[in-house]
């Protein structure tokens, strides 16, 4: 273990639980390779390339944040090498002495490097915020939809992303009926790049057998960002005929032709917002006309205030707020703060999600295509730790 010690503002003894005293970093096993257990077999039959795993740097080695008060910690957790390296490196110096009740001041707090912008820069900075907001919620006892004004909803429905399964497979006609009669708000599918590339009379006979299973259920399409704007277009009519919820992501997020593929009409909702990570992207996605529907995600966008900011401004501009699934803790507490017409959705990650909470003690499952909104202090469980020391701490002196 490494340590480093920062002079810490003078403070009373009557100093609040929420004031933070050292910064730590824990080391969590890998993320496990392949489908996760439990899933249906009409899902893992239709399944293309197993979910990555370990074999994406950031699933290989992960880290949980923790944030230490008087008698109470924060948590943030999984994050990858980069961003645990970015905390400690440019934040958690500034961190002590910050009373994580205040999430108005934190972004006022003293980095000591150079890391400002960027996608890592974000996560990190979104990691913090989060944290703050556990230990907030868990010094209170107040859960942090109270924190954030109240709990509208005590369950939020998810959308079944079925990124990870292949929409060519014989069997996936069979995984969309089943999503649908499982109670799931949707479904959503990926378009691939050789799919892209065939071309719209390709996807439209790749899609409609899909389509058709799904029955009444919504159904949406992701491109991963991955389209050109002449492919995109020329899809458009595809998606139309298709009755797609909405298209997400058919070109990257920072792209300039948002605006000219919703130009383009065909009626199909555009949606975006998860690669947004920077406060000028997400006003000029929201504000700048070219899209309908807004997926913001807390781990990426600068933290959950950012999320309900963003989620607020949406509405005011008639878009509806789909989380993104990576953080789903906070994309629950965000949503169960909301009614369901700002956010009538969260995402569900079939293949990967599952994965993603084996580091919780109590891991989230959906139930009738229902998620619980926590209404107990923290944002999450605290995650199960390995029985060692921390990777690295960070304390005032």
């Amino acid at each position: 273990m490494t340590a480093l010690t920062i002079p810490a503002p003078a403070r009373t003894a009557a100093a609040a639980a929420t004031v933070i005293r050292t910064v730590r970093a824990w080391q969590l096993p890998p993320q496990p390779a392949g489908l996760p257990p439990g899933l249906p077999e009409q899902v893992t039959a239709a399944a293309g390339e197993p979910p990555a795993g370990p074999a994406w740097a950031e699933h290989r080695t992960r880290f949980a944040i923790e944030l230490v008060g008087e008698g109470v910690s924060g948590w943030q957790a999984p994050v990858g090498e980069t961003v645990a390296q970015i905390v400690t490196d440019d934040l958690a110096a500034g961190l002590i002495g910050h009373d994580a009740a205040a999430p108005r001041r934190l972004a006022y707090r003293p980095k000591t490097g150079r890391h400002r912008s960027g996608a890592h820069a974000r996560q990190a900075a979104s990691a913090v915020e989060l944290a703050c907001w556990d230990l907030a919620s868990r010094a209170a006892g107040v859960s942090v939809t109270g924190l954030l004004g109240g709990t509208i909803r005590p369950t939020v429905p998810a959308y079944a992303s079925a990124l990870g399964l292949d929409p060519a497979h014989p069997a996936a006609r069979e995984a969309a009926a089943w999503i649908t009669n499982a109670g799931f708000w949707g479904q959503k599918w990926p378009l691939t790049k050789p799919l892209i590339l065939a071309g719209p009379k390709a996807v439209a006979k790749t899609l409609g057998p899909l389509r058709e299973a799904a029955g009444e259920g919504r159904f949406m399409v992701d491109a991963l960002g991955r389209c050109r704007l002449d492919e995109a277009m020329r899809l458009l009519p595809v998606f139309a005929d298709l009755e797609v919820a909405f298209a997400e992501e058919l070109l990257p997020a920072g792209s300039w032709g948002w605006h000219r593929l919703r130009a383009a009409g065909a009626g199909v909702p555009l949606a975006a917002g998860e690669h947004a990570v920077d406060e000028a992207e997400q006003i000029r996605l929201l504000t700048g006309e070219g899209v309908d529907v807004w997926q913001v995600d807390p781990g990426w966008s600068g933290g959950l205030a950012r999320s309900l900011h963003t989620t607020e401004l949406a509405a005011d501009l008639g878009m509806a707020t789909f989380p993104h699934g990576d953080r789903l803790h906070a994309a629950l507490a965000l949503a169960g703060a909301c009614c369901r017409d700002k956010v009538p959705a969260v995402e569900w990650h079939l293949a990967l999600e599952p994965l993603r909470q084996q580091i919780f003690p109590i891991p989230l499952r959906v139930e009738g295509g229902l998620l619980p909104v926590r209404t107990t202090a923290g944002l999450a469980e605290i995650p199960v730790l390995p029985e060692r020391t921390a990777a690295w701490e960070v304390t005032g002196s």
